[in-house]
């Protein structure tokens, strides 16, 4: 048996399941934005990081340099940058009759709170020692940063938890079979032909993440002093072309519920779903743990095998070596 045309299969297989990964990356940022994930997240952190003080927060929300990042009046902001973060906390803490900057306001603003966590934990983080904090504000924005780690954590888990039960949902919805498409592209090569160029166009577009977008926003690096909120990159992202691929090697056919229709009784439904299901299980057992591995992995493994398939041949090899001689390099 040949080894490219296994070799074309094996690309046509990674491909598939990393359009099935970059699509439940998308949804699952449609959805975290429907939801609006990260502020609620971001919030609980910020809830969380003041020790539970609602009128602490609150007034952090409300100030001026933190309520100008809402997308909307009255919104919660998806990221809160460190240095605007601190900039706010020690404004409120020194007073407004004070400059926020000011070292002696800030700790005699600090000693007028009541007893809290919060003053313990700002008090501690104010008297890092660290020499590369040489000032109150970096203090305050590495305890931010350090604490917004853990809050991206939990961010985190949420999304790969919907990601694995959006995968579940396409798998069956699409009819993602493995075994399924298998078949199809061994005995078309043609379509198998047609993913692989596919493939190529994929794989110059760059890695994928594989991470939710995190739950901080990080400094514009053309502006210290401007923060740009993270949009999700188009090498995470499916094109329309992609899309057009993915519905060709899925669908039910004639295994869908037009065929179940034909009875409208539930009983109908039933011997649908026992004849049909059982069918498909092990194909959509196989690619839900496989998309599992996520898109960065079905990157590499396609990369790997490109690469694979291109050194098969040198570019100045001919193709038949009885016939002419390689061609040299210009």
């Amino acid at each position: 048996m040949p080894v490219l045309p296994i070799l074309d299969v094996a690309i046509g297989l990674s491909f598939f399941y990393l359009l099935i990964a970059l699509l439940c990356t998308t949804l699952n940022e449609m959805i975290a934005t429907w939801l609006k994930s990260r502020s609620r997240t971001l919030e609980k952190g910020i809830e969380r990081l003041v020790g539970g003080d609602i009128p602490l927060k609150d007034a952090i929300y409300h100030h001026g340099l933190i309520r100008n990042l809402a997308s909307s009046d009255g919104g919660k902001p998806s990221y809160i940058p460190a240095d605007k973060f601190a900039l706010a906390l020690m404004d409120i803490v020194t007073g407004p009759n004070h400059v926020a900057s000011n070292p002696d306001a800030l700790r005699q603003g600090l000693v007028a709170m009541a007893s809290s966590n919060v003053k313990q934990a700002l008090g501690a983080a104010l008297q890092n020692q660290d020499p590369t904090l040489i000032t109150d504000q970096k203090k305050i924005e590495t305890w931010f940063n350090d604490h917004m780690d853990r809050v991206s954590g939990w961010y985190k888990r949420t999304a790969q938890n919907r990601v694995l039960l959006l995968a579940l949902v396409i798998t069956v919805v699409l009819n993602a079979d493995t075994l399924k498409v298998s078949r199809l592209l061994w005995s078309n090569p043609a379509v198998t032909a047609t993913l692989v160029e596919a493939a190529k166009d994929r794989l110059s577009k760059g890695r994928p993440d594989g991470e939710p977008l995190p739950i901080v926003e990080y400094p514009n690096p053309n502006d210290p002093t401007e923060s740009t909120p993270l949009n999700l990159p188009a090498r995470d992202t499916i094109s329309e072309d992609e899309r057009n691929i993915l519905g060709d090697l899925t669908g039910w056919g004639n295994d869908g519920l037009a065929a179940w229709k034909k009875t409208h009784t539930e009983a109908g439904m039933r011997s649908w779903m026992w004849n049909v299901i059982p069918g498909h299980l092990l194909g959509w057992i196989i690619t839900l743990l496989a998309v599992s591995l996520g898109a960065p992995f079905w990157f590499d493994t396609l990369n790997r095998f490109v690469n694979i398939r291109g050194a098969g041949r040198s570019p100045n090899e001919p193709r038949d070596k009885n016939s002419s001689k390689a061609v040299a390099s210009t």
